[in-house]
């Protein structure tokens, strides 16, 4: 029977206290993604995860943070508060931080972006192996001014040795995820499902991705973390996946 471990993301449980969280995922499975941002901040407060006997890896903030801010200071800033959030990562036994890969709110200085990002991704391989924690790139949904779209961005990951996650439902939003499926450059993924339109973050298997074909081909060594934006969907997620995984072979 193929017993790889599901991880749940805080996100659904986002606008309850960490603790909170936690005690409520910790109930349904040993192994926990936490969303550092809002009130789930570690780096306001990690000492909740301490209170539990479980794995952990954790996704970096994204609401204030852009690694591909053309302001060398805002970049700068943003890879300051990311090297603190790897340390929190690294004190917690976390082996994953997940990253976006930031954004270019304008058309007009999308490579200067894009310049700044690729700095950016240098220094996070010297943060990763200052920390020892692996930073997962994650591959972004149908938002035009996001970088890494496409697969076609994985060799600048692994040209760095930084890994990647990847984001089921940001690849369906792009009607690329076969293609990512088949580059299989990944270490890290996020479950969730959609309608192909919307970010929706629903229950696996209650939208249009193929989840008995996408298990079949995600890599063995692949983190696999239930995404969704609401409990009851990521017990759902839990049931369907759980399923789906033990009836491999």
């Amino acid at each position: 029977m193929n017993t790889r471990p599901l991880f749940i993301s805080t996100f659904c449980c986002i606008d309850h206290p960490l603790d909170t969280a936690l005690e409520t995922l910790a109930s349904r499975t040993s192994h926990v993604e936490i969303l550092s941002d809002g009130m789930h901040d570690l780096l306001v407060d990690s000492s909740p995860c301490r209170e539990y006997s479980i794995s952990y890896s954790v996704h970096a903030p994204s609401s204030e943070v852009n690694i591909a801010a053309v302001n060398e200071r805002m970049r700068s800033a943003s890879l300051s508060v990311l090297g603190d959030v790897l340390a929190a990562s690294a004190g917690i036994g976390a082996q994953h931080l997940v990253v976006h890969p930031g954004y270019s709110p304008y058309d007009q200085v999308r490579d200067r972006s894009f310049s700044s990002m690729l700095r950016s991704l240098d220094e996070l391989a010297s943060l990763q192996e200052e920390h020892g924690v692996r930073v997962c790139i994650e591959n972004m949904g149908g938002w035009e001014c996001c970088h890494f779209r496409t697969p076609a961005f994985l060799p600048e990951l692994v040209f760095r040795g930084l890994g990647c996650t990847l984001d089921c439902g940001h690849a369906r939003m792009n009607g690329n995820l076969d293609e990512f499926l088949a580059a299989g450059e990944f270490c890290h993924v996020h479950l969730h499902d959609n309608s192909g339109q919307n970010d929706d973050h629903n229950a696996c298997g209650g939208g249009t991705i193929n989840f008995p074909r996408l298990v079949r081909l995600l890599p063995q060594h692949a983190t696999l973390v239930v995404e969704t934006r609401d409990l009851a969907d990521a017990d759902r997620s839990l049931q369907y996946l759980s399923t789906l995984l033990h009836g491999e072979h």
